[in-house]
C-alpha cells in the first residue's frame, strides 16, 4: 500500500495535552490514518460509520480500542494492545547473530470482529473466537507497519495464542527460533495436507488435544516469538541456509499424529455450536 503522511497528519492534535498513543499519536492522527488505510470504510460497509475510539496507555502497555453501538449495547470492533520493546535475541549455535539492540513494536493482543456477523460452516468459530472477524487483519498488519517505520523501530513482533494464529501470522512474521518454525510445518503438513482439514478444524484439533506427539502424548500448543524479517540483519538471519535447514531438518523429523476418530466424534457432537449465533460478549 503506497500510503504515506507527513509528521503534521499525524499529530493533528497540537492542543492534546493527554498521553499519546504510543506517546506519539493524537486520535485525530489515528482517525486519519484509519481512514486513509481503507479501515473506515471497511467498517462502514459493516455497518459501523460511527464508531467510537479510545485510547489508553501505562508505563508499558498502549491500548486502543473501536466500539460501536449495536442493538443498544457496546460492542468492541478492535481492541489493540502494543508496546514499544527491545529484542534480545538468544539465537540457536550455527545461525547467524543478532545484534542485541533490536527495536519492536511488540502486539500483546489484537482483536477484529464483526457483532453483526455470522458464523457458518464456510467460516466456523476458532478457538478463542466470541464473534466473527472482521476481515481486516491485512490492513490493521499494514497500519503496524506504518507505525514501525514512523516510529524509526525496527521489526514488529508477536506470540500466537493458537494453531490458526501462527498459520496466518506465519505468511510474514515466522518465528524467530527455527525448531518452531519446522514444527509449524510439521503440524500444517500433518493436519491440512496429509488429514485434509480445514484450518479451522486443524486448529480446534490441536485445541482439544486430539494430536498426538511421541508415546501417544497429546499435543499442547505455546505459541512462541514471531518476528516480522525487516532490516539487514533480520532479513540475513531469515534467509540465511542455516536457518531455512533447521526448519526443514525439525519438520522432517518431528512425528505428530491427528486422533481422527476422536476428532471426528468431537467435532459431529460440536458442529452446530461453531456454526451457530456468536456467544454473547
Amino acid at each position: 500500500m503506497d500510503v504515506t503522511f507527513t509528521l503534521d497528519d499525524i499529530n493533528l492534535d497540537k492542543r492534546n495535552d493527554g498521553r499519546r498513543f504510543l506517546d506519539f499519536y493524537s486520535e485525530e492522527g489515528i482517525r486519519l490514518a484509519l481512514e486513509r488505510y481503507g479501515l473506515t470504510a471497511t467498517l462502514g460497509r459493516r455497518g459501523y460509520a460511527d464508531f467510537q475510539m479510545h485510547t489508553s496507555a501505562d508505563d508499558e502497555r498502549h491500548t486502543l480500542i473501536l466500539s460501536a453501538d449495536v442493538d443498544g449495547r457496546t460492542q468492541h470492533l478492535m481492541e489493540l494492545v502494543v508496546r514499544r520493546d527491545q529484542l534480545l535475541p538468544d539465537t540457536p549455535e550455527g545461525l547467524p547473530v543478532l545484534g542485541r539492540d533490536i527495536e519492536t513494536l511488540t502486539v500483546d493482543w489484537l482483536a477484529l470482529q464483526d457483532p453483526r456477523g455470522l458464523f457458518s460452516e464456510s467460516r466456523p468459530r476458532l478457538p478463542g473466537q466470541i464473534l466473527p472477524g472482521l476481515r481486516a487483519g491485512e490492513r490493521v498488519m499494514e497500519m503496524l507497519y506504518r507505525v514501525v517505520d514512523r516510529l524509526c523501530l525496527d521489526t514488529l513482533v508477536t506470540v500466537p495464542d493458537h494453531f490458526h494464529n501462527a498459520v496466518l501470522y506465519g505468511r510474514e512474521l515466522p518465528f524467530l527460533d527455527p525448531w518452531y518454525g519446522g514444527q509449524l510445518q510439521c503440524l500444517q503438513s500433518v493436519l491440512m495436507t496429509e488429514e485434509k482439514l480445514s484450518l479451522s478444524q486443524a486448529s480446534w484439533a490441536v485445541e482439544w488435544g486430539h494430536v498426538q506427539q511421541d508415546a501417544g502424548v497429546a499435543f499442547c500448543w505455546r505459541g512462541q516469538l514471531m518476528v516480522a524479517p525487516r532490516g539487514k540483519s533480520l532479513e540475513a538471519y531469515f534467509g540465511s541456509r542455516e536457518y531455512r535447514a533447521e526448519v526443514r531438518r525439525v519438520a522432517e523429523h518431528l512425528d505428530y499424529r491427528l486422533d481422527r476418530v476422536a476428532f471426528e466424534t468431537r467435532w459431529a457432537e460440536s458442529v452446530d455450536a461453531l456454526t451457530s449465533a456468536p456467544l454473547s460478549s
